[in-house]
């Protein structure tokens, strides 16, 4: 990593917290991969400070989430959490490796830097200071980090069932995403799935007896268009979303080999976002209906050997908005009174309050950033974030 001369730091652990995230960063720990490096990584920095440490392992034995805690062992306190996958980076759009650190002009740029590594070494450098005075603790302080978060919220799914399996009863969850310290108290769920039309193939001189998988693909996308349309004139009256209602859309269409075969194959993927109050497995059931009632009984009438199956992907709770819950009054307390706000994407938190946490979406960083070449963050969202935790961390010793 390329240091700035002639820098000091703001915050007294800031240059900890960059030498963390470099670390952090120069593990390509991409969703669906093996994430045993950075978890070892980090538990070890834990356990070294006298935190308790212990995994929650995927079925597959190579994925894992991580807790770690501290203070009194007894019910409530305060849990902070973040994922630990990033997205994939090509190199292309990059103006340097994506997991090599790069220090620029304030700005600290890498792959997963604001999403979210950036909060885990904010919180990693801030804890020889809190673990120091650990015995002072008047509540429990955990840290949870998950895997599998930008793929379909895999890690923390699982977590609500593991903590019932500890006995952890968290009062607050603080998911640590990059908000420009604003607090997110709701957004809308995730339900991913992809739905394969299966035909059967010939040349396109011949079509008799044939079944077009991209036709029938086509009708379905057109149906869950109408579907779409249905969902946008009826929005639901006081909904602080946009748009106010659930959605429904088609991203992606694969089929076909070449203009003169028939297709015998064609894939869609496809989403529903449900708005908080509603619930999404109904608009799949209209699809579904449509597909079982209305396009294959045609199908198998040309050819039994078709069908269309659909395959969920992802099944993410939408977050409830709790504006005037402790998590929500704590962020007001110890940083900013700003009305909480709502968000349209997903993150990990419904998971947190299914588990019985109040829970807030509240971290350093912009969301402009994520997903991004030369993603990055900034020297001075470091800042704030280690003074967030810092406040944290008196308010957990009885002051502020």
């Amino acid at each position: 990593m390329t240091k700035a001369a002639g820098t000091s730091p703001a915050h007294p652990a800031l240059d900890l917290a960059i030498e963390i995230l470099a670390d952090l960063v120069a593990f390509p720990s991409v969703s669906l991969q093996p994430n045993d490096t950075i978890v070892s990584y980090i538990e070890t920095r834990m356990r070294d400070l006298g935190m308790r440490c212990v995994r929650d392992a995927h079925e597959d034995g190579q994925r894992f989430n991580l807790l770690a805690s501290a203070g009194p062992q007894r019910p409530g306190g305060v849990l902070l959490s973040g994922h630990m996958d990033v997205v994939p980076a090509s190199p292309d759009g990059w103006t340097g490796d994506p997991f090599i650190l790069r220090r620029d002009d304030g700005r600290l740029h890498g792959r997963g830097a604001v999403d979210m590594k950036g909060f885990i070494a904010i919180v990693l450098a801030s804890l020889p200071d809190i673990m120091a005075q650990a015995d002072s603790l008047s509540m429990p302080l955990h840290v949870a980090l998950s895997f599998d978060e930008e793929t379909g919220f895999f890690g923390a799914s699982q977590l609500p069932a593991f903590f019932d399996s500890i006995g952890l009863r968290a009062e607050i969850a603080i998911i640590g995403e990059p908000t420009n310290m604003q607090p997110f108290v709701g957004h809308k769920g995730g339900m991913e799935l992809t739905t394969v039309v299966t035909g059967t193939s010939g040349h396109a001189s011949q079509p008799a007896g044939m079944v077009n998988a991209v036709y029938y693909a086509a009708r379905l996308v057109d149906f869950m268009r109408s579907c779409a349309d249905d969902l946008a004139a009826a929005p639901i009256e006081g909904s602080p979303f946009n748009p106010p209602h659930t959605s429904l859309s088609v991203g992606v269409i694969r089929g076909g080999e070449a203009r003169n075969i028939i297709p015998d194959r064609c894939e869609i993927d496809w989403e529903i976002r449900a708005h908080p109050g509603d619930d999404p497995h109904q608009y799949l059931g209209r699809v579904t209906d449509f597909i079982t009632h209305g396009l294959v009984p045609e199908m198998t009438a040309i050819d039994p050997r078709a069908g269309i199956e659909t395959h969920m992907l992802c099944d993410a709770p939408p977050l409830e908005a709790r504006p005037d819950g402790p998590a929500a009054n704590l962020v007001a307390r110890l940083w900013t009174n700003e009305t909480p706000q709502v968000v349209s994407f997903g993150t990990d938190a419904p998971f947190f309050q299914k588990a019985g946490m109040d829970t807030v979406i509240f971290g350093p960083g912009g969301m402009a950033q994520m997903h991004q070449p030369d993603e990055f963050i900034t020297e001075a969202a470091l800042v704030e974030g280690l003074q967030f935790i810092d406040r944290l961390a008196a308010y957990m010793r009885g002051g502020y």
